[in-house]
């Protein structure tokens, strides 16, 4: 083991290098200094702010009533419709979106998971997503604790036929709603830095090196040796025995093919010598499809939720449906998620709905080998007509919640054209996104059919480069992706400490 402290700036030196202090890399690190004798140095884009307990760590990250807009890595992208652009927010500081989400954790079907071919059984899994919700410190409000908006709109979708459950975390759970399991104690979002770099910050076999982007990975044949970084006007060199990458769905794969991994032909055409030759980087990508009806407060209700707030945290999230469209398959498909929000004029009532089971498949490519531009990223949103047609169906599901006697007087004016006049020719226009981006280095055994990391997130043809993140998920969960992500990266990081990790040397 070489330590990764007390060496210059210029170069640095660890067993295991993890890139990407995001939602997964805090989760790996924290447990490879746990559960190994290892030296670990993470590396993250965005600052570093320290233990929670150093009081350094900016409100808006903290307060997990409404999501912070600070931070963000400022990707954009196409909408579903011709000449529309989405901003696609990720999160640039570590703890990644865990520290920038809106704190719902739900669990999703183990069916899906055990779909993808990981080295995990059913026992296991559970076993992934007990510990991680743990570690997340997930709660469940109580009905009483509901703001009045987010009281009448779980009314309403029972009136609308969706039973009252509190299976949201349950991965055998069916269609219902209830109040969503939170990870916020005492208001606070609970990131994974601080549920699992905390408590190792004092381990001298940590280091973490901030306000760094990784620019590329250097190979030795199928062996990465080096990892080049950006530091400011900085050029930093890490070298390691293994190399963990965790930047996420847009982040992994922008760093893969700037180091030579991806579409061979492709990577020539930037430049770039293709070092494995692996088609399936940076496709695959998609997302949860989601769509809005918004609405003024009507008087009654803008009343109401002044008071709450007056008394105690009005959040902008606490209530999810669970249901299933027309054609959607078992046992639910679609997220119905309301949140409030505050404009010039007011309160604002949301009802959204998500499609969890999407079709469509889009791509994330490089337009440089600069790792300071951003990617062309299209999600191809509802280009698979059943998207659409199951989206249809939330947004039918959420104006009979709008016209329901639970909601339906508290509500106001519609805010928008769709809102007003919601119509199939135009939701491809107002269609927006759940915030899930997954699935660009997908895991598969066969890098033919598109496959980039192997069941264990070892990338194909490579002797010690891993990918754990959302990338690597083949098929996006019917699920909030944050609890998802923590148990993935829960597992895999079991996995390599259980491997032949806990002591020095190649495995």
């Amino acid at each position: 083991m070489v330590s990764a402290r007390n060496v210059p700036d210029q170069l640095v030196r660890a067993d295991v290098a993890v890139i990407g202090g995001g939602t997964a890399g805090a989760v790996v690190a924290g447990r490879l200094i746990e559960n190994t004798s290892l030296s670990v140095v993470v590396i993250e884009a965005g600052p570093d702010y320290g233990p929670l307990a150093a009081g350094h760590w900016p409100r808006e990250l903290l307060d997990s009533t409404t999501l912070p807009e600070t931070h963000d890595w400022g990707y954009r992208g196409p909408g579903a419709a011709p000449g529309a652009e989405l901003a696609f927010e990720r999160a640039q500081v570590v703890g990644g979106c865990s520290a920038h989400n809106g704190c719902s954790q739900t669990a999703g079907l183990a069916s899906d998971y055990l779909a993808w071919g990981l080295t995990w059984t059913g026992e296991t899994l559970a076993g992934a997503f007990k510990e991680s919700a743990a570690r997340l410190r997930v709660r469940h409000d109580d009905d009483d604790q509901l703001t009045p908006f987010q009281a009448a709109a779980m009314a309403a979708m029972v009136e609308c036929g969706l039973p009252r459950t509190d299976d949201l975390d349950d991965l055998y759970g069916g269609a219902g709603c209830g109040p969503s399991p939170v990870n916020n104690p005492g208001g606070v979002r609970w990131n994974t830095g601080f549920a699992y770099l905390d408590p190792v910050r004092e381990e001298a076999r940590l280091r973490v090196i901030d306000r760094a982007v990784a620019d590329r990975l250097e190979f030795d044949g199928p062996a990465v040796r080096r990892l080049h970084l950006l530091r400011g006007a900085d050029r930093l060199v890490v070298e390691a025995d293994r190399f963990v990458l965790c930047g996420g769905a847009y982040g992994s794969p922008e760093v893969l093919l700037r180091s030579g991994v991806g579409p061979a032909g492709e990577l020539r055409a930037l430049g770039v010598r293709p070092v494995l030759d692996l088609p399936g980087v940076g496709r695959n990508l998609h997302d949860h499809p989601m769509a809005e009806l918004r609405y003024a407060a009507g008087p009654e209700l803008a009343r109401r939720l002044t008071d709450h707030a007056r008394l105690r945290p009005l959040p902008d999230e606490q209530v999810i449906g669970k249901a299933r469209s027309a054609a959607g398959r078992e046992p639910y498909d679609l997220h119905l998620l309301p949140w409030t929000g505050r404009t010039d004029d007011g309160w604002m009532c949301v009802l959204p709905a998500a499609c969890l089971t999407p079709r469509s498949r889009g791509t994330l490519r490089l337009t440089s080998p600069d790792p300071l531009a951003r990617p062309v990223i299209d999600h191809a949103y509802l280009t698979d007509d059943a998207d659409l047609a199951a989206l249809w169906d939330g947004v039918e599901l959420c104006r009979s919640m709008a016209a329901s006697a639970a909601l339906g007087p508290l509500l106001g004016e519609p805010l928008d054209e769709f809102t007003a006049d919601p119509r199939p020719d135009r939701l491809r226009a107002s269609a927006a996104h759940y915030w899930h981006p997954v699935g660009t280095c997908a895991l598969g055994p066969d890098p033919a059919a598109g496959a980039v990391v192997d069941p264990a997130g070892r990338v194909h043809g490579s002797d010690n480069l891993w990918v754990i993140d959302a990338s690597i998920m083949p098929v996006i969960p019917r699920a909030t992706t944050n609890l998802p992500v923590v148990a993935l990266a829960e597992h895999l990081a079991g996995a390599l400490a259980d491997n032949g990790w806990a002591g020095s040397g190649l495995s």
